[in-house]
């Protein structure tokens, strides 16, 4: 009967434990806007980055969501309004194919450039 018990004790945990975000963008969570330089963690604007991939949409619910994939992507704005950034490239190809996964997800993302 312990055996039983131990077990169903095991599934009530399992079943009552909020349900693990599952990443549906890529094969693991990534992260694209945290690069170590020697000592430090760089986040923010990278001026040998200028090409960013951002989702137009300042809730917390879509920031959630999207930091399932992307770890480190975070809420910002400009005089424009406020936006999530998801990832900054060198290559506008590479933003571009970020951009097209986001879009085929039903995401509002653009690629933007600044120097």
């Amino acid at each position: 009967m312990s055996k039983w018990l131990g077990i169903g004790a095991i599934a009530w945990v399992a079943f009552s434990l909020p349900a693990q975000a599952e990443c549906t963008l890529f094969s693991e969570p990534q992260r694209f806007n945290t690069r170590p330089t020697q000592d430090a963690i760089v986040v923010g604007h990278q001026p040998a980055l200028p090409y960013r991939v951002v989702v137009i949409d300042d809730s917390e619910a879509t920031l959630d969501q999207l930091r399932r994939c992307v770890l480190d992507a975070y809420l910002t704005r400009s005089r424009l309004g406020s936006y999530i950034h998801i990832a900054s490239f060198s290559r506008r190809q590479d933003a571009e194919m970020l951009r097209r996964i986001l879009q085929r997800y039903d995401y509002p993302a653009r690629v933007i450039y600044r120097r």
